[in-house]
């Protein structure tokens, strides 16, 4: 069953990851830096508010509602969101007389309405995620990114430059929103519960703390940069940390889609050995997946950047991309695997330590590093911070639900891709060049040697899979 949501899943999220791959090639060349700058500035904002105030309720969805089908959670969800939009009227007053001199105000209205509209799909698309619809969870997802992408160029078509950009994305996800809230076939919306509520609050609420100092991480790199450097230089690290985004974490979150759920319903009905054992199909799954791509960026960074980038950005995202695609690895693993545990063990306490103090480590690494070393210090100051923070977070999971790790199972994946880089590696140097033939050609050179060697170590049991398969097809 895992593997059969996973497919879905993937799909939901392999379309939009391209989508994003065109979107990046498109703006980057219809937008110069510091337009794409005042964008990236915009969805900063965004992520901020997001995490501040619509985290918890989507954390708490995904929690509760997965391991409880038969318990309908959307009135409290409507109920949350609602008062939420009532705490961000009270502080608005207040956060725009702060900020309104350092941030233009249209800046900042554009990243707070993306918010709203992020929160709203998000927090939906997890009620179909955690009832285990992933048809209609895919379905609207690639509609909202196929609609982000087409009135964001119309937006630069218009002349709005970045700040259209960013309303169009936000109108985007207000859209996708609305179409979930469009559903004949679910059942009515049960009235809002007052323990739910509460239930959402003990276990959410807490988590809103670290969704901030998550959130500043996550987009300190591009505000320190922007502060110290300007937008153009915002908008080129931007462009740098978006392209490993779009697929590792777009793959990581089509991993997570098909086994949260599933791990959470094997805690609750059958026990602690069956959930480790899809913990341990779970960090196969993701490895499988992510360390591929993170090689492929690597080392065919100087392709990447000369084929999907804009003229303006080429040389920063080839220089910035092998080691930021490794920071987005670690980072990865982190958020999508080793953070269940404290979701399993409902300790929300244990992420915020965590989430503070890679914070604190991170403001305190990107001020120097970026200062002495411009964009190059920004990368290597978000690679060190990641790799600390994973060791952080193992050492805090020990305080929840001891997650397993086998390392012969994980082997075959390492290998694998070990293979595929020597492959690339090979290729980039007999091929030569950065165009898009040249992309191509080493693309294809490391996915067949990784899918070769996957097959010959049974990555994910991918061999046996399909034995089995092939069996059942002669049979019948």
């Amino acid at each position: 069953m895992l593997n059969r949501y996973f497919s879905i899943y993937l799909g939901a999220h392999l379309v939009p990851a391209v989508i994003g791959f065109i979107a990046i090639t498109a703006y980057t060349r219809l937008l110069n830096p510091a337009e794409y700058g005042v964008y990236v500035v915009g969805m900063s904002i965004a992520g901020i508010v997001g995490a501040v105030f619509f985290v918890w309720i989507r954390l708490s969805v995904s929690r509760y509602q997965a391991s409880s089908a038969d318990v309908d959670f959307r009135g409290t969800a409507i109920v949350a969101y609602g008062l939420t939009l009532g705490a961000m009227g009270c502080v608005a007053p207040a956060a725009i007389l702060l900020l309104s001199p350092d941030v233009n105000i249209y800046i900042l209205f554009g990243g707070v309405f993306t918010a709203l509209a992020v929160g709203a799909f998000d927090i939906a698309q997890e009620f179909a995620r955690a009832t285990l619809r992933p048809y209609r969870y895919a379905v609207i997802g690639i509609t909202r990114s196929v609609l982000g992408l087409l009135l964001g160029w119309l937006a630069i078509e218009l002349g709005w430059g970045g700040l259209g950009l960013l309303a169009a994305v936000g109108v985007s996800f207000m859209v996708g929103a609305v179409m979930n809230a469009i559903d004949g076939s679910a059942p009515r919306i049960s009235r809002y519960q007052r323990h739910q509520l509460m239930q959402f609050a003990r276990y959410g609420l807490p988590l809103s703390l670290g969704g901030l100092s998550i959130a500043l991480y996550s987009t300190s790199d591009r505000l320190v940069v922007a502060y110290l450097l300007g937008p153009d230089a915002a908008g080129k690290f931007g462009v740098a940390a978006d392209l490993p985004r779009q697929f590792m974490v777009m793959l990581a979150s089509s991993v997570a889609a098909a086994t949260f759920p599933i791990v959470f319903r094997t805690f609750t009905g059958e026990g602690l050995a069956a959930t480790r054992e899809r913990l341990n199909e779970n960090i196969e799954l993701l490895l499988a997946v992510i360390l591929p791509v993170a090689v492929w960026l690597a080392l065919a960074a100087d392709q990447v950047a000369g084929t999907l980038v804009g003229a303006d950005f080429r040389a920063s995202v080839a220089l910035l991309l092998p080691i930021v695609a490794l920071a987005r690895l670690f980072g990865v693993v982190n958020q999508f695997y080793l953070q269940i545990s404290f979701q399993l063990a409902e300790r929300p306490m244990l992420p915020v330590i965590q989430s503070i103090i890679t914070l604190v480590l991170s403001i305190g690494l990107m001020f120097p590093l970026v200062a002495t070393f411009d964009l190059l210090g920004a990368a290597y100051a978000t690679l060190i911070t990641e790799a600390v923070g994973v060791v952080i977070t193992i050492l805090l999971t020990r305080k929840a639900f001891v997650l397993p790790f086998e390392p012969r199972r994980l082997a075959g994946v390492v290998l694998a891709s070990a293979a595929m880089g020597v492959a690339i590696y090979a290729t980039r140097l007999a091929v030569g060049g950065t165009g898009l033939m040249s992309l191509l050609t080493v693309s294809a050179a490391g996915g067949l040697a990784y899918a070769a060697a996957a097959w010959l170590l049974n990555v994910v049991r991918i061999r046996t899979s399909m034995a089995s398969f092939l069996r059942l097809r002669m049979a019948g």
